[in-house]
């Protein structure tokens, strides 16, 4: 058996077999799952935003995708799209979903409306490129990483029997693979999808596999 978690811009624990040669390896693992697109609405920052329908009917069907990992409980952030994405998982999947603190996306509350697309990718860039800078928003990418794994470790402590899904935010997904795995952060973010996920082994959330 295995223990593992997940993340959809979500984390999931389950403990795994893993046959390498001769070897029988116990591994726990976890997955991050992104939250799924939401509509942008130019009165509200973007931490306020709601799933669009698109973005509903996409986590419906990531839930199909997720349904052999055996998850037992999700977890997502106090973000509405957050909290949505995971709610529909938790419907189609049978579990009950939750929320917890510390794990928004990267702080940018003081903005307002983001900017056009290409200026929004300069920015981020700028964050990775940058990390102990506050390039923009409140949080500096150092910040917002120590802050998101600490959540995550948190829940993965209290949770060690259940199978846990975090849904969460690219970003900080982004600055905590791309660092524990030796990756480009802000590729890793470019190619990101909304919902997507991945999985990880603890405790130093060495990449295991991707969607």
């Amino acid at each position: 058996m295995s223990k593992q978690i997940v993340l959809f811009d979500f984390i999931f624990v389950k403990l795994e077999i893993v046959e390498k040669g001769p070897y029988n390896l116990r591994m726990e693992t976890l997955v991050f799952i992104s939250h799924a697109q939401p509509e942008a609405d130019s009165t509200a920052p973007a931490s306020e935003w709601r799933l669009s329908h698109a973005g509903r009917e996409a986590a419906r069907a990531r839930a199909e995708e997720l349904r052999s990992l055996g998850l037992t409980r999700l977890f997502s952030s106090l973000e509405p799209k957050a909290v949505e994405t995971a709610r529909i998982l938790g419907q189609a999947l049978g579990v009950p979903s939750g929320f917890a603190a510390g794990l928004h996306e990267h702080d940018r509350s003081n903005l307002g409306f983001l900017p056009a697309p290409e200026r929004f990718e300069a920015l981020v860039r700028d964050l990775f490129q940058k990390p102990g800078e506050r390039v923009f928003g409140l949080e500096s990418a150092d910040e917002a990483h120590s802050r998101f794994r600490a959540a995550v470790e948190r829940l993965a402590a209290q949770y060690r029997e259940d199978t846990l899904g975090i849904v969460s935010h690219g970003t900080v997904i982004s600055l905590l693979v791309s660092r524990a795995n030796g990756l480009d952060g802000f590729e890793f973010w470019k190619g990101m999808q909304m919902p997507d996920h991945f999985v990880l082994a603890l405790p130093n959330f060495v990449l295991v596999r991707s969607r």
